[in-house]
């Protein structure tokens, strides 16, 4: 029998299968705390055999193979977090260090489970071999730190150091981020990078990863680096070292800014498995390519969370160029897959199930619910989060619906306050100051001004940036103990948990989560350095309605580009150039209409699609009749090809369609005109510009209602209004249209709703078409001097400010929430970012009346960028 016969005996029935299942199932039962689950049948709890598991984890730690490297994470950290003898706890950090899981065992010395100088107390070889197996995986960063890495982040550090594009795919837990910033770093201080890029899926994770790069570049010598998320003409100068943060849309519109674009070394490409998120996905796929055109010599980096096929991120890459893939299979955390269900005809009682694949499910215990639930689904899930979270930190609820969410919060506090576990008033200055927050930010009537003062809220993605912020940062120091939250989750917001509960996961409206999704999802439990173990609860799984497919079994993303999907066939699309270049908006697509904007644009720039990476991949006869139908319908088109190039997502012919309507017009052009935020007539101006979009661009704004709804929030969004007074605006039209009962939780979705599709996605992306094409109709009928040159909507838009000042605010890293808590009290419109820093260094603010949590935010940002110019200073 070889080792790896061994091991697989070790996991069989022959072996200790049935220990280790216990053992599963014992540890699981204390991850709740103590006494919260009951033993099945209140049956005696045995000491584990620890010296038989110790030994067996000690030997699945030299494999290669996933499922035997979970069961010895699993044997250690139960030893090391469980054990009740000191020698069991240092023998569990032993076998972590075996597997390169340091920084587990630097967090049990944190938390006093383990003594510090775990060496000191081992014999002479083991001491050897532990010191030996820390030089290894090692990664010196530079001579101020090094990282005690894993085999994953070691490989990847090499990796990185040695190849021109990679691709490096690990569960969410395991530490990728934060390597690939160490390394991106580091390539700034040795001065083999002037200009990177770092793309993020969402503004919310833009916020956090330029948060994240700040505070790391402490511990590097860059003299002068500029990390900032404002896709501005002058981030691009090369006068100082720059990092950008930005979301795909905020790189195009940097590009935009440019005749030449400059040269970017570094692009990071993160949740890279987001190329098949439709329209999205291909903006993104075409901002990569535009990196690509700017410098074929850039350095990328491809991150997913568990990909299938990570190698295909790297087809597309410049013939020359070195490529690698990085994938990571070791497990960092314990995760607890358990189902949740009530006991036969007693509802109050429920059953815990440990959940290994379907044919595997072996009883854990029971808990008790607070009180009889009455068939709700959401009262299943919150009185599930109450009885299993009552003792601990770090619950997190997943509700398909932001609605939802708000519901399951509130029924959190109310049976906190029925058990006397919480009062009504807010016993912690940081959860009364968000409270407060809430109340005069938001609405009086805002469900979180009650809910965050006993330790609940909930989360959604629509949520203004300083309010989210202080929700996770709140959660992950356990004020917040419970937290309810939707798919924003998936869409790589960092937040790590203890235990996730979810019942029929979904994802958009009626869609069930994809395996992958859920996957994702459930790895915010247990994360990485920040907790031990994690629990995911699937609450119901008997339930086909819930779950139609059973509890999802573990899947990789496949890596797919939208463009690649979408030409499987070829004479679909062909069929739909003919019909929209006819019909105009009318014959609008969702999921054609970006991919052949795509296609055009490339055809424009090199005169066929023949050589396209996604048409060549479609290996299929079919391309040639696409070719001709793109070829036929360009050769009408007469918008100029860095316009073209300008705008993914819309079709050089849609854009024709506007032109020609612009076209009826050759004497009174300023009646086409957008108006200034400031015009008095700029709901109606907008509410036309919407039309014009509609009826040729894409039917972007929908009927005559949404096109007033969009225009009212637009004006207000660009005119810095704080949500507040935007709320306020609906409710009042809401009441002048229907007088009666004011549904204040839906208005104050409803506005968050629409700020984000409409003023934040829809507007600036389209009006930025309809200005460039407009500003060519001009040129074409002689009258460019008549062009305003102060209107560039898609940055106003994107940011929700229409003056220097805010946006200076905005470039130093404030929201924009506390950038217009701040301007209110101002005269002067033009600071430059100067002079705003001054402003806010010199501390004046301090007395006037804005919110504690915007005066908190101001300190840590003052702070930051004083501790930056410091170490300027003193590396100049």
């Amino acid at each position: 029998m070889n080792t790896s016969e061994f091991r697989e005996w070790l996991r069989s029935d022959d072996g200790i299968a049935a220990e280790i299942s216990e053992l599963r199932r014992w540890s699981a039962r204390r991850a709740f705390g103590e006494g919260v689950i009951e033993s099945p049948d209140n049956t005696h709890e045995r000491e584990p055999a620890w010296q038989r598991l110790l030994l067996a984890s000690s030997i699945l730690a030299e494999s290669d193979q996933r499922v035997e490297l979970e069961v010895a994470v699993m044997v250690a950290q139960a030893a090391l977090v469980f054990g009740e003898k000191p020698i069991l706890r240092d023998a569990g950090a032993v076998i972590l260090s075996q597997l390169a899981n340091r920084r587990t065992v630097d967090m049990a010395v944190q938390k006093e489970i383990i003594a510090p100088n775990l060496s000191g107390r081992l014999g002479v070889t083991e001491m050897l071999l532990n010191t030996r197996r820390a030089i290894e995986t090692t990664i010196t960063i530079n001579e101020k730190s090094v990282i005690n890495g894993s085999e994953f982040q070691f490989d990847l550090w090499s990796k990185l150091t040695n190849s021109d594009w990679t691709s490096a795919t690990a569960p969410t837990a395991a530490g990728k981020t934060y390597l690939v910033l160490n390394w991106l770093l580091s390539e700034f201080e040795n001065k083999r990078s002037k200009l990177a890029v770092f793309l993020a899926p969402t503004r919310a994770l833009v916020g956090e990863i330029e948060k994240q790069i700040i505070e790391m570049s402490e511990g590097f010598s860059i003299p002068s680096l500029r990390v900032a998320s404002l896709p501005m003409k002058q981030l691009g100068d090369a006068t100082v070292p720059t990092i950008l943060v930005l979301t795909q849309e905020r790189l195009h519109l940097f590009f935009n800014a440019f005749d030449d674009p400059p040269a970017i070394q570094i692009a990071i490409v993160d949740e890279a498995q987001k190329l098949n998120d439709g329209s999205r996905g291909v903006i993104l796929q075409d901002a990569i390519e535009r990196v690509v055109r700017a410098n074929s010599d850039c350095k990328f980096v491809f991150l997913t969370p568990h990909a299938k096929n990570p190698e295909a991120l790297l087809d597309d890459a410049p013939k020359e160029i070195t490529g690698a893939v990085v994938p990571g299979i070791t497990p960092t955390v314990t995760q607890n897959l358990l189902l949740a269900r009530q006991v036969f005809r007693k509802p109050q009682k429920w059953e815990l199930t440990l959940f290994e694949d379907q044919d595997t499910k072996e009883p854990v215990g029971t808990f008790s619910l607070h009180e009889k639930h009455d068939g709700s689904v959401l009262k299943k899930l919150s009185f599930t989060a109450l009885a299993l979270g009552k003792d601990t930190s770090g619950t997190l609820i997943y509700a398909n619906r932001a609605g939802d969410a708000e519901k399951i919060a509130f029924q959190i506090y109310d049976g906190l306050i029925a058990q006397g576990k919480v009062s009504d008033a807010a016993q912690d200055e940081e959860l009364q100051d968000l409270s407060d927050f809430c109340r005069s930010a938001i609405h009086n009537r805002f469900l979180l001004v009650k809910l965050v003062k006993a330790g609940v809220a909930f989360h959604y993605g629509n949520m203004p940036t300083i309010l989210r912020n202080e929700i996770e940062r709140l959660f992950r120091n356990g004020k917040i103990r419970f937290l309810v939250c939707t798919s924003t989750l998936i869409e790589g917001v960092n937040l790590a948990c203890r235990t996730i509960i979810m019942r029929g996961p979904r994802k958009g409206v009626g869609t069930h989560m994809s395996p992958q999704d859920f996957w994702n999802l459930a790895g915010r439990a247990g994360r990485w350095g920040a907790d031990f173990h994690g629990n995911i609860v699937c609450v119901d799984p008997h339930i086909p309605d819930a779950w139609p497919k059973g509890v999802p079994a573990k899947t990789a993303y496949p890596v797919e580009r939208e463009t690649d999907t979408v030409l499987q066939s070829p004479l679909d699309i062909a069929q739909y150039v003919k019909d929209r270049k006819i019909l105009a908006s009318i014959a609008h697509n969702e999921r054609f209409e970006p991919v052949s904007a795509y296609l055009m644009a490339w055809h424009t720039r090199n005169g066929t699609i023949l050589d396209a990476p996604s048409v060549k991949r479609a290996d299929n006869d079919d391309v040639v009749a696409l070719e001709e139908a793109i070829k036929e319908a360009l050769s009408e088109v007469s918008i100029p090809q860095e316009i073209v190039n300008a705008h993914p997502g819309i079709t050089a012919i849609s854009m024709q369609s506007l032109l020609a309507m612009f076209e009826k017009h050759t004497t009174e052009l300023e009646l086409l005109l957008p108006p200034y935020p400031g015009d008095d007539d700029i709901v109606l101006g907008l509410k036309q510009v919407f039309e014009r979009i509609d009826q040729t661009l894409a039917p972007a704004f929908g009927n005559d209602g949404l096109q007033w709804a969009a225009a009212y929030i637009t004006r207000d969004w660009i005119r810095g209004k704080k949500l507040g007074f935007m709320i306020n605006g609906a409710i009042r039209r809401e009441r002048d249209k229907n007088p009666g009962e004011i549904n204040y939780a839906k208005i104050i979705r409803d506005t968050m709703k629409f700020v984000e599709e409409f003023a934040r996605f829809k507007a600036p992306k389209y009006l930025a078409a309809y200005l460039d094409i407009l500003r060519f109709h001009y040129e074409r009928c002689d009258r460019i001097a008549d062009f305003p040159t102060d209107l560039p909507f898609d940055l106003y838009l994107e940011f929700g400010v229409s003056t220097s000042t805010l946006l200076s605010f905005l470039g130093l890293g404030l929201s924009r929430t506390s950038s217009i808590e701040i301007s209110d009290f101002l005269a002067r419109d033009d600071l430059d970012e100067q002079q705003a820093f001054d402003f806010l260094a010199s501390e004046e603010w301090e007395s006037l009346d804005i919110p504690n949590l915007v005066k908190r935010e101001i300190r840590e940002l003052v702070k930051r960028h004083d501790n930056m110019r410091i170490r300027t200073a003193l590396q100049s």
